[in-house]
């Protein structure tokens, strides 16, 4: 595999996570912030990346960055790959890509005309369980897939409203946040795209939605049914449910275990693959063989995902002061 020099717009919380989990192989090679050049500089001194930029036009400007590692708020992530795309870099976003499907269309037709990669930083397309249990569904021969189940919800102190996940300006709220996995992880199940049937949503105080829920369908008549919440912690268990047996994916972002249940004697098999701790190594690892390639497997899922969140927010009215 090519070893690409990644730089990191956005040096938050999450982009320490990154560099914890970043793989041998692939090499850190600058970052940049809009906001603080120290926290630029503390992530560069922490994980010994040896290039910091007072901008992200300049670390777009260096030539010897190939790949760019989107970790910005949400509302800034179509603004940041746009420019990255225009500079000529494959680039790697933290989910959601983008906040709707039009600006989604718009950034991948930019990436193909300059046979770039952009690709979706989700976890749930890049953990090796997923594969695996779809090599187990051939293998045991489980027949069609009839439904998938799953919900995710976490505490968020509702009446503290400056926290980004209360933050409409920074399109906080429990589905782009939450639900995106959820979704994410139907659609690795799924054998065609799915669409929306129903979804209902309770907003929070500042606008974001705090609780939903929503069921889709697809051609192949497949069926999902999901809840999301900011204000209350849900447990983190997805469901496949095949003709002869079903998957109980507990810890279903960075799973490394699943159990399956057989549909006609109850037994139950532990499958595992991959580890948690290298989930967004994962994520580097096949965004360089998507670079390499010229081919990202994932694109339509993220399209899909992001057209099933576009409905859901067009039937709630809930719209992005980004979106504007």
């Amino acid at each position: 595999m090519t070893n690409y020099n990644w730089g990191i717009i956005g040096p938050g919380r999450i982009a320490v996570n990154f560099c914890e989990q970043f793989p041998e192989g692939q090499t850190l090679y600058g970052v940049a912030s809009a906001h603080s050049l120290a926290k630029a500089q503390a992530l560069a001194t922490e994980f010994k990346i040896p290039h910091v930029y007072p901008s992200h036009e300049a670390l777009l400007a260096d030539p010897k960055i190939d790949v760019v590692y989107i970790a910005t708020t949400n509302n800034a992530h179509y603004e940041n790959i746009k420019a990255a795309l225009a500079a000529g870099k494959h680039v790697l976003a933290e989910k959601p890509v983008t906040l709707n499907s039009a600006q989604l269309a718009e950034l991948n037709q930019l990436a193909a005309d300059k046979k770039l990669i952009l690709m979706e930083a989700q976890t749930i397309y890049h953990m090796p369980l997923y594969q695996r249990l779809l090599e187990v569904v051939q293998e045991k021969k489980l027949g069609n897939l009839k439904s998938v189940q799953a919900s995710l919800g976490m505490h968020v102190d509702l009446a503290d409203k400056t926290g980004r996940l209360l933050n409409l300006d920074l399109a906080g709220g429990a589905l782009l946040d939450l639900g995106i996995y959820a979704l994410s992880f139907a659609r690795r199940f799924m054998t065609a795209t799915p669409k929306l049937e129903k979804t209902v949503m309770i907003p929070a105080e500042t606008g974001v939605d705090d609780g939903s829920v929503a069921i889709i369908s697809n051609a192949n008549q497949e069926l999902g049914s999901f809840s999301f919440s900011l204000s209350a912690r849900g447990p983190e268990v997805g469901y496949a449910v095949y003709e002869r047996g079903y998957f109980i994916v507990n810890h279903y972002l960075r799973p490394e275990q699943a159990i399956f249940v057989d549909g006609e004697t109850d037994q139950q098999q532990v499958i595992t693959a991959g580890e948690n701790k290298r989930a967004m190594g994962y994520e580097v690892l096949d965004m360089a063989t998507a670079v390499e390639t010229g081919t990202n497997p994932t694109a339509s899922w993220t399209v899909d995902t992001m057209a099933l969140m576009t409905a859901m927010r067009q039937e709630w009215g809930l719209v992005y002061p980004d979106e504007k």
